[in-house]
């Protein structure tokens, strides 16, 4: 049921692409390098609980709740518990929407 690593990189990718942040951008408002970003994307290293933290605090999102709703299995959960991580994940896509109008109404 756990995620692999390529799985996170590529979430942190997508979620900075649906915010429409170039990597230099996003490395800003992250406080970290481009190239630790870059990094961290093609899965060379992992984020630090401070990075997860922000993560949280400037994008409302908690990365690896993000990664698995874009990348879990749902097939592999108890048939119980698919309804409600499939509803998980559609709440979490309309949050990453609502970060996006947010970011698109703070910039005019």
């Amino acid at each position: 049921m756990g995620l692999s690593m390529t799985s996170f990189g590529e979430s942190a990718r997508a979620l900075r692409e649906q915010l429409g942040l170039s990597q230099k951008d996003a490395a800003a408002e992250l406080g970290i390098s481009n190239v630790h970003l870059c990094n961290l994307e093609k899965n060379n290293s992992n984020p630090s609980p401070e990075l997860l933290d922000k993560y949280r605090e400037l994008w409302g999102v908690d990365l690896y709740v993000f990664a698995w709703c874009r990348e879990g299995n749902l097939e592999r959960l108890p048939k119980q518990l698919r309804a409600a991580a499939q509803s998980l994940a559609t709440g979490w896509q309309k949050h990453i929407d609502k970060q996006l109008a947010k970011r698109r109404t703070q910039r005019r």
